[in-house]
C-alpha cells in the first residue's frame, strides 16, 4: 500500500512539476530547432525582405524560434547589423512583418514582448523573443 502510494505521488510530481516549471521558462514551448531546410527557406525570405540588397547565400541564419504561425529568425547579412526577422504564416504564406536589432536590459522585456504582440505575434513567441534579447544588466 505504501509502495503504491509512493508510486502515485512520484508520478504526480513527475508530470505536474515540469509543467509548472516550464511556465517560468519563456522559451519552453517554442520550437528552436534550426534545420538545414529552414536555413535555406528563411535565407531566401530574409533576402527578399531586404529588397534585393543581398543574395540568400549571404544571409547567415543563427537561430530560430517557431510557435504557431509565427517564426522569428536571428540572422546577419552584409548590409545590416544582425537582427530578429519576424514572419507570420497565418495566410498560408510566410509574410515578413518586421525586424528588430540590438539587445535590451532585462527590465525592458515586458515592453519588448508588447512590441512583438503589436505585430500580431502570439504570447509564447513574444515572451521567448523578449527573454532572448533582454539580457543586459
Amino acid at each position: 500500500m505504501l509502495r503504491s502510494l509512493y508510486a502515485v505521488l512520484a508520478t504526480l510530481l513527475g508530470t505536474t512539476y515540469p509543467l509548472a516549471s516550464n511556465a517560468a521558462v519563456p522559451c519552453a514551448t517554442v520550437d528552436q530547432q534550426l534545420t538545414h531546410n529552414l536555413k535555406i527557406q528563411y535565407a531566401s525570405l530574409i533576402a527578399g525582405s531586404l529588397e534585393g540588397k543581398v543574395q540568400p547565400s549571404k544571409v547567415n541564419i543563427n537561430s530560430i524560434m517557431r510557435s504557431g504561425t509565427w517564426t522569428v529568425v536571428y540572422a546577419s547579412t552584409p548590409v545590416a547589423d544582425p537582427g530578429y526577422f519576424f514572419f507570420d504564416s497565418s495566410s498560408g504564406e510566410n509574410v515578413f512583418k518586421d525586424v528588430w536589432g540590438g539587445i535590451a536590459e532585462k527590465g525592458e522585456a515586458p515592453e519588448i514582448a508588447r512590441w512583438a504582440r503589436s505585430l500580431g505575434a502570439n504570447k509564447a513567441i513574444s515572451a521567448c523573443f523578449a527573454d532572448t534579447v533582454a539580457v543586459a544588466e
